[in-house]
């Protein structure tokens, strides 16, 4: 294997991030926190390996834009507690690991079935994207309702913290959508 590509080597700079946090929440007594960073740097490794091996061209930067969305969820949100200090940092994380989310699904299906993409009728295309948003909006949810169980926490909230949650996830689908469908449109 050859050298490593400018967004892996800044990806594995935000994992270093992610173990120093995981190292201080430790010796601050933060257990709970420790192993939720050290379980984001496991998550984090597993997209670099497949991310260096399967996706060609794209993979550094969705490896590096996954690490990022770790980083900020995670370290800067719970590890250096921005989710309390700042106000709408779970709305913009969930926004943003959205579209990302959306995007990475798009260069996948893309990858793997390059006729689907490009002949879908336009709302198939907005539609699907929306759901996949949503339906991992909704898998994020259950972690954080994990986190809380592991942290022994109500970082959660309430149940209008998670509807907004979802609300903002499927909102960023639709973007994703809408901005592909456009795309596709304007090249014609």
């Amino acid at each position: 294997m050859g050298p490593l590509h400018k967004g892996h080597v800044l990806g594995h700079g935000v994992r270093a991030l992610l173990a120093i946090g995981m190292i201080w929440s430790a010796l601050q007594g933060q257990s709970g926190t420790a192993l939720l960073l050290l379980a984001s740097l496991a998550a984090t490794l597993i997209a670099y390996r497949v991310t260096r091996h399967a996706l060609a061209e794209t993979g550094p930067w969705l490896d590096l834009l996954f690490a990022l969305l770790i980083a900020f969820n995670n370290l800067f949100g719970l590890a250096l507690d921005f989710y309390t200090t700042i106000p709408f940092w779970d709305a913009a994380t969930h926004y943003t690991t959205g579209i990302f989310l959306a995007v990475s699904a798009l260069v996948l299906v893309q990858r793997a079935y390059p006729p689907l993409v490009m002949q879908a009728p336009k709302p198939t295309i907005v539609v699907a994207l929306a759901l996949f948003s949503l339906g991992l909006g909704g898998l994020w949810e259950i972690g954080e309702f994990a986190s809380d169980a592991l942290r022994m926490s109500t970082f959660q909230g309430n149940l209008n913290n998670t509807m907004q949650d979802l609300i903002v996830d499927l909102i960023a689908g639709l973007v994703v959508g809408v901005a592909w469908v456009s795309r596709k449109e304007s090249k014609r």
